[in-house]
């Protein structure tokens, strides 16, 4: 009898494991069928009246997104409202909203880098038990990229933008009669898209030219600026890990910078800024995005949509004379060494405090899964960047990017890495800006500056707590986010 009873007992337990874990997971074939379906079930169970989620979006994509606002209501009568701000400003609403709880915001819009804070804030929700359910898919997106979806072994980021830095050549001044002859004869190479950092300076030295010079057959009737590249405080922490190429901090977070490399790639970051507009440590991407469609720059190294709009902005005068580049790299101990940041990279995340979290996180997964994120990136009005291998044969992202674009930026995505996924991430970058800035206006020695982002940053690193920084450090070598790792 009692053998009987525990057969029963037994059998009990495996139809409740059964029944839980087939509650687990939400029926539909794809990721957007299940988010669909979950939501739906959602409202259903919780009984919800005019349901809706209110999205803090960054302004950029005021004009893309409602029509998936409109398409996800009409998929699920679930509306989607939107506050906007710049994306400079978002920061810190996200962390005011730790301490208020107000629960006005259901979804945050923002960049991986901002998780760190947020979620040793509190404010962000870890979203592994509703990916259980979800089962969302990643395939297709480089292992460094999947990575800055999470933050010490949890997930709060859904990623739908590849935004690691490009290098783009003027294809139709390369080709200028003589060109490229005239260069190979002084720098013993082809002119064309630069293996490394120094060969990008020689193209830029040679190409730059001012007003009124006739070369190769053509006379110049404004400035043609070598290079441009973010070099502004609050951007140039973007571009500097491509120059250093490897791990900024040792596995104790003892920084790299004050290094015989680090000192390089301080020197190099700052000597390029010669070929440069002489304004551009004050500009960002309003400045630098029309100033490179005027036609006024031979080559830039920026976010991956300057490639669409110096094709599609009605001002352009580039269109279709563009050359896009994998980052170039830097040697270290005699091999090359491509690192490409992921300078920004838009994506969602789900605030703890909001009325529906669970509900907030079907939508991400249904707006950033692969079918309906490829109809995101494809879509004229956004600004959202290729970062999938499917993007390569969607006719409608190659009609908007061009073949050549993205064959180069999804093989850029093999040296994408993420900038510091570590609380006070931003006093770290702040250090490094504005010692870089001094380099460049040349009241520093790359030497002096190295010394002194040594110092800031571990200053920032005993603020926030070494233990804690350390612990959270190895967790994102470990994961792959940087491709580095620990020597």
């Amino acid at each position: 009898m009692k053998h009987i009873r525990l057969l029963a007992v037994m059998s009990l337990c495996l139809a409740c494991l059964c029944a839980l874990a087939h509650a687990q997971t939400l029926p539909g074939d794809t990721v957007e069928e299940r988010a669909i379906n979950g939501a739906k079930a959602y409202v259903e169970e919780h009984q919800l009246q005019e349901p809706s989620l209110t999205i803090l979006l960054i302004s950029l994509f005021r004009n893309a997104m409602p029509a998936y606002a409109r398409q996800w209501e009409e998929l699920t009568g679930i509306k989607v409202n939107f506050i906007e701000y710049g994306y400079t400003d978002i920061p810190s609403k996200i962390m005011a909203e730790a301490i208020a709880k107000t629960g006005q915001y259901d979804i945050f819009n923002h960049f991986p880098y901002v998780v760190p804070d947020g979620a040793g804030a509190g404010v962000l929700m870890p979203l592994d038990n509703f990916t259980e359910r979800g089962r969302p898919d990643f395939t297709g997106i480089e292992p460094a990229l999947r990575a800055q979806q999470r933050y010490n072994g949890k997930q709060y980021f859904f990623l739908l933008d590849g935004d690691h830095i490009i290098l783009v050549l003027r294809q139709d001044i390369l080709e200028l009669p003589g060109a490229k002859e005239e260069f190979q004869a002084q720098y013993g190479w082809e002119a064309g898209c630069p293996e490394t950092m120094a060969q990008w300076e020689q193209l830029a030295s040679f190409f730059h030219t001012k007003k009124g010079e006739t070369r190769w057959g053509k006379t110049f009737d404004q400035d043609l600026y070598g290079a441009m590249a973010y070099r502004a405080i609050n951007f140039s922490y973007r571009h500097f890990p491509a120059y250093f190429g490897g791990l900024l901090f040792d596995q104790d977070m003892n920084p790299l910078v004050n290094t015989p490399r680090g000192i390089e790639a301080v020197r190099a970051f700052s000597s390029i800024v010669q070929y440069m507009p002489p304004d551009i440590q004050g500009w960002g991407t309003p400045q630098i995005y029309p100033f490179w469609a005027s036609g006024q720059a031979f080559s830039v190294m920026s976010f991956p949509s300057i490639v669409g709009y110096g094709n599609k902005n009605p001002q352009t005068q580039i269109a279709g004379q563009q050359l896009s580049c994998i980052i170039p790299g830097v040697m270290r101990d005699g091999q090359l060494v491509r690192r490409s940041p992921q300078a920004a990279g838009t994506g969602y995340m789900v605030n703890r405090h909001g009325n529906h979290p669970e509900l907030a996180y079907y939508f991400l997964q249904w707006f950033t899964g692969p079918q309906q994120g490829d109809a995101a990136i494809a879509d004229p009005r956004g600004f959202w960047d290729p970062m999938r291998r499917s993007n390569l044969n969607n006719p409608a992202i190659v009609e908007k990017f061009g073949s050549q674009f993205i064959e180069t930026t999804m093989a850029n995505t093999k040296y994408a890495i993420s900038l510091l996924m570590l609380e006070g991430n931003y006093e770290y970058f702040n250090v490094l800006d504005k010692n870089l800035a001094q380099v460049m206006q040349g009241n520093l020695t790359p030497e002096e500056a190295a010394a002194r982002i040594e110092r800031g940053w571990n200053s920032v690193t005993e603020d926030v707590g070494r233990d804690y920084q350390i612990e959270s450090w190895r967790n994102g070598v470990a994961s792959g986010a940087y491709l580095d790792t620990f020597k």
